[in-house]
Formats: structure tokens, sequence, C-alpha cells
């Protein structure tokens, strides 16, 4: 409980004071005023203790699921289904690592959500008999889903749009794959990817002209140009 000082009409949280820190005056016990917690901080310690707790536990998962299912696999022979399954656990914990790491940018994350995917996509085609249906769709489709993505955040964070135009150029250099695809016939029909590098130069060309000398300057800062 509280004590209050007489004389100066203060309120000390220290239950364990005998004098007030002002007057040295003798402390009466304040029946009136609310107990406030001393240093009552959320304590994030334990929030981040249970998330380390429960990546562990996914990772010990994953590990004994991938051991489990590649042994089975190896045993049995036959279609290679393991590296389907082990993948899927090694994306699954990744995700996860990456939606309770606090310190990974929003955009760090969903550019790794969306490479991660093309390439587990890219892995279950070559597994399968790589008809290229991956290349084909899935790598210029995940490169037309960043582009809205990138559109996205600007309306978004409309007040700094100018911050994101240096992401184009980062579509645009995954959007180049798919053109040298195409001459060592690993992309065999090309509309979707013309599509995805098209809009992505156009994403770049505009978001540069409307930016004007704030997205300049953001590419300059990016790439200490």
């Amino acid at each position: 409980m509280s004590k209050k000082c007489i004389h100066c009409h203060i309120t000390i949280l220290d239950e364990k004071a005998q004098v007030c820190p002002l007057c040295n005056g003798v402390l009466s016990q304040d029946e009136n005023e609310q107990i406030v917690k001393v240093n009552g901080y959320p304590d994030v310690t334990a929030a981040r203790r249970r998330t380390t707790f429960f990546l562990r536990l996914l990772l010990t998962i994953c590990v004994a699921g991938s051991f489990l299912c590649a042994a089975i696999n190896f045993l049995n022979g036959g279609f290679p289904w393991a590296v389907i399954a082990v993948s899927s656990l090694i994306y699954i914990y990744i995700e996860f690592y990456l939606f309770f790491n606090p310190d990974v940018h929003i955009i760090a994350k969903i550019a790794v959500t969306i490479l991660l995917a093309l390439l587990f996509v890219v892995m279950i085609d070559v597994v399968t008999g790589f008809d290229k249906w991956s290349l084909n769709y899935c790598l210029p489709g995940a490169l037309l889903l960043f582009n809205v993505l990138i559109i996205i955040m600007m309306f978004v964070n409309h007040s700094r749009w100018e911050s994101y135009t240096w992401l184009p150029l980062l579509s645009i250099a995954f959007a180049i794959l798919p053109i040298v695809f195409m001459h060592y016939d690993l992309v065999t029909d090309p509309v979707v990817s013309e599509v995805a590098f098209i809009s992505s130069v156009l994403l770049f060309i505009v978001g540069l002209f409307l930016g004007g000398a704030n997205a300049r300057a953001e590419l300059k800062r990016r790439f200490h140009i």
C-alpha cells in the first residue's frame, strides 16, 4: 500500500520508505490512492522465451519428421516423395521463424517467402519429371505477385512511397531469368514471362518519374551511386 506525507502531500510508492524524501517527515498510510506497481513493464522476456521454446519444438518436429520420411523412402524405394516432404517441413520452419522474428523487415519476409515458394515448386517440377510448368508459369507468376505487392505497399505507405522505388529493380533482376531461360529452351511458353518482365520495367519507370527527386535520392542511398 502506498504512503503519503501529511506535510508535502506527495504519495510515496516505495512501501519500505519510512520518511518523506523531501522533508524527512513521518509517512502515513494512504488509504485512498490506488496501488501502482513499480517497474510495471511488460514481461517481454517471458514472451520471447515462449517463442524460442515453440521454435525449438517446431525445429525438433521438422528434423525428426524429415529423418523419418527420408528413412522410409530410402528403405522402400520407389518415387522420391521424401524430397517433397522434407522440403515442405523446411519451408514451414523457415516461415514460422520469419513470422516470429521482429528483426526481419516485412519486405524481406515477403521476398524470402515468395523465393522459397518458387524454389519449392521448381523442386516439385524437377522431381515429378520436369515438365517446365514451374518455369513457364510459376516463376513469372511469382514476379507478377511481387509487383502487385509492391504497389500495395506503396498505397499503404503513401506518405513515403518513394522508399519502395528500388524494389522494381529487384523484380527486374529476377525477371531477366525467364528471358535467359528462353534461349536454353527451359521456358517454352514465353508469354507470361514477357508480361512479367515488361510489368517490372514499367513499374520502375513510373515510380522513378512520379517520385522525382525523392525517388532518385532513395536509389542513390540504397545503391551508393
